[in-house]
């Protein structure tokens, strides 16, 4: 431009001077011919036109030109904000803020991947779009599909993408013969990139994956980012998908501390449902114990004083682990508790347990799900007769050892083992009368049996974690070791027999992990 104005200037002084009367070259040069005035004009421009490139010219052109920037001095600046930024949005806000300065670009906004979503989600822009764009951001409109068509592109690009002002008019008419949804996707991805004016798309990739972009507007002056400016931004691309992939393992790791609290206060709420201490009764002794596999489980026992020197014993093993099943067991102590309280009156009945698990049953097929059932065992004490009542729903046979010193031939229970140890000889009973799970059919029908105990009986009532339990080969720790244990130490109380087992199933899967949760009931006549 400065060059046209110098020529115009030189020609209209060049037409000036051949057009001029002769006498006034006579009077000034002394006759010279009017080639030398050409002549000195010429120069006396080329002087100017150098003085002019060499101060005016340059000082316009370093106005318009795009500003030098220190690419590493930025990238050591970004560095010591991953480090110190108190939030994920000022690390954003930052980055943004010193490339825009950097590049003078009109605006930056970066998109990260939601991992529930799958989806690119802005989550910052500099400088701010406004009271609008703001709600946008709160309300997730400035997302890009995972499927987007430049989210394709930049999978398959080594170096940023560059979008011309025309290639949105491009990408509309390529996709008019695509199906109704997909042209209403790709309508959704041009109006993001037209809102903020996008010219150079940057993609933050980990493990070769697409996990962000950072998005540049058009630059002042209407500049064309360099190969330069793009070798910045991928060096910037790996700091941004280090701080990305910190980001995610923090946001996880801070989603298992909430999970791990959590699960603690429910193992807390869950402990407290069972009971704290057995009850003391004169002539009988009773002790349990419940180790969830995973904080909270689904094995559940208790223990309950009745009226008229009863007392109820429960042992249940819900379908399932975890939290869900927890959650289940509290459902089974409550109704149990509430049955217990209004059948009492009926406990007398030849039928009071059959009909309370059978209540029980019908209120957990109303309160779970289809596939939600739970095995369990019932059964009352009477001091006074000696007797137990119990029902067996589809739980692992309790059994009741009897030392044979105690049997005669009215013994109304089938021995399953005979057991000859260094103390003493004991034989072995199961408890199966009953009917199928609860909590799967609501019809069920279920039976009860009454035993006639003696003193010195024990009773112990367990979930399958017990025999199940898994040594480092992966064999089971099996009923029949279960009952070695308790035959050898049936002399002793019922506190002392529920440690030994406990020390026994412990030693076996010494090494293994636990995978299922560990429930088991202790009963001794006295």
């Amino acid at each position: 431009m400065i060059l046209i104005v110098e020529l115009f200037l030189l020609c209209i002084a060049l037409l000036f001077v051949l057009r001029a009367k002769p006498e006034i070259y006579r009077s000034w040069l002394f006759s010279s011919p009017r080639m030398l005035v050409c002549i000195l004009l010429v120069a006396l421009a080329a002087l100017l036109h150098l003085s002019v490139a060499r101060r005016i010219t340059r000082r316009i052109e370093a106005r318009l030109a795009p500003a030098a920037y220190d690419e590493r001095r930025i990238l050591l600046d970004i560095n010591e904000e991953a480090r110190t930024a108190d939030s994920l949005r000022q690390f954003y806000d930052s980055v943004l803020t010193r490339l825009r300065d950097a590049l003078e670009a009109e605006n930056v906004a970066i998109f990260v991947r939601d991992e529930a979503s799958a989806e690119f989600v802005c989550s910052a822009c500099v400088p701010d779009l406004g009271v609008d764009a703001d709600k946008d951001l709160s309300e997730g409109k400035l997302t890009l599909a995972s499927d987007a068509f430049i989210i394709k592109r930049l999978r398959h690009l080594a170096t940023p993408l560059v979008i011309e002002p025309g290639d949105f008019e491009t990408w509309e008419r390529a996709f008019l013969d695509a199906t109704p949804l997909r042209r209403e996707a790709r309508r959704r991805e041009g109006e993001v990139l037209k809102r903020l004016n996008a010219r150079l798309l940057l993609q933050i990739k980990i493990k070769n994956q697409v996990a962000g972009l950072v998005l540049l507007g058009a630059r002042r002056g209407r500049h064309d980012y360099s190969a330069r400016d793009r070798e910045m931004l991928m060096s910037l691309a790996g700091q941004l998908a280090f701080v990305i992939e910190n980001a995610k393992l923090v946001e996880r790791i801070a989603a298992q501390e909430q999970l791990r609290r959590e699960l603690l206060l429910a193992a807390e709420v869950q402990q407290r449902f069972l009971p704290d201490r057995p009850p003391v009764l004169s002539h009988l002794e009773l002790s349990g114990i419940c180790q969830p596999a995973r904080g909270v489980g689904g094995d559940y026992y208790d223990f309950l004083l009745l009226d008229n020197k009863q007392v109820g014993i429960a042992v249940a093993d819900v379908a399932g682990k975890g939290i869900s099943a927890a959650l289940v067991m509290t459902s089974v102590q409550a109704a149990l508790r509430s049955q217990t309280m209004a059948i009492s009156a009926e406990r007398s009945s030849t039928h009071g347990q059959a009909e309370m698990v059978s209540s029980i049953n019908r209120l957990l097929c109303h309160s779970t799900g289809e596939a939600t059932y739970v095995t369990f065992f019932y059964a009352e004490y009477n001091e006074q007769t000696r007797q137990l009542t119990y029902v067996n729903a589809g739980h692992n046979p309790p059994l009741i050892f009897r030392a044979q010193s105690n049997l005669d031939e009215h013994t109304t229970m089938q021995s399953v083992t005979t057991y000859a140890g260094e103390r003493m000889e004991a034989e072995c009973f199961r408890l199966d009368k009953g009917g199928p799970v609860i909590g799967l059919f609501e019809h069920s029908r279920y039976e009860q049996e009454t035993v006639n105990l003696r003193s010195g009986d024990l009773l112990i009532a367990y979930t399958d974690g017990v025999t199940e339990a898994l040594d480092t080969l992966g064999e089971e720790f099996g009923e029949g070791r279960l009952q070695t244990v308790v035959a050898e130490h049936l002399h002793l109380s019922a506190e002392t027999v529920r440690d030994a087992l406990m020390r026994r199933v412990a030693a076996w899967s010494t090494g293994a992990p636990q995978y299922d949760d560990l429930t088991f009931v202790i009963m001794k006549v006295n």
